[in-house]
């Protein structure tokens, strides 16, 4: 996606039996839920060419495997229409922020 003042992308999936879902019906207002929604050092990025070299230094295992990469290159997150939810109920609301990490 070309914006006028940067280059994005978008992640599209569609349904599998592999995805875990997770909901929190209680959670309460001095609770937080953290995503990590994207990873430099998953798995499905570990061959793009901005990840060459950018790994600090990633040593190999002995099979010949990354030893520093994670399983999940992203994270899925979404929204959803609560049946069991009352007609008069309170609207939750959700506060989203997005934090870059170097280290």
């Amino acid at each position: 996606i070309h914006y006028a003042d940067r280059v994005g992308e978008n992640y599209f999936a569609g349904k599998s039996s592999e995805h875990k879902w997770f909901y929190f019906p209680e959670i309460s207002t001095d609770e937080a839920i953290l995503l990590k929604v994207w990873d430099s050092r998953g798995a499905a990025f570990a061959d793009h060419p901005a990840a060459a070299g950018g790994g600090g230094g990633a040593a190999a295992g002995a099979g010949g495997e990354r030893s520093d990469l994670v399983p999940a290159t992203f994270s899925l997150h979404s929204a959803f229409e609560d049946p069991s939810s009352l007609p008069d109920a309170e609207d939750r609301e959700s506060v989203e922020v997005r934090t870059v990490v170097f280290y």
